[in-house]
């Protein structure tokens, strides 16, 4: 990966510690009001949505759009997946504590998750931010 890679995906990583502790806070303030369930789908979605824009405009710098915003979902899906299959494999295989096991699955799901998320977010855009307006 270049230096640009590794920059995004720094970035991408303190994005995610930032979505955490927004999720939350939100979850937190919400079950005053709700139920855990209820307050965990909303806290959930205002985590995906800043998290959204928070890698579109800082991370990769680009214009946010309903089309990656649509797909940006299937970075999560990835990370679960990705992080579901490696802590099987290190609890049922190698035999780890299932509380590390998930903290290592978790650390070495993030780069297939920054992939993901990468691929949704710049296949829907449609300008960068930092590129000037073309004057054709």
């Amino acid at each position: 990966m270049n230096a640009a890679g590794l920059r995004q995906f720094a970035v991408f990583a303190l994005v995610g510690v930032v979505n955490t502790g927004v999720y939350y806070g939100v979850y937190a303030l919400l079950l005053g009001w709700l139920p855990y369930l209820a307050a965990h789908a909303l806290a959930y979605g205002v985590g995906v949505t800043g998290s959204f824009l928070l890698n579109s405009c800082v991370t990769l710098r680009t214009r946010p759009t309903w089309r990656a915003f649509v797909r940006y979902p299937l970075s999560g899906a990835a990370g679960l997946l990705g992080s579901g299959v490696l802590l099987h494999l290190a609890v049922s295989r190698l035999g780890m504590d299932e509380h590390l096991a998930a903290i290592a699955a978790g650390v070495l799901a993030t780069p297939l998750t920054f992939l993901v998320a990468r691929w949704a977010i710049l296949s829907g855009a449609r300008r960068t931010v930092t590129e000037p307006a073309s004057s054709e």
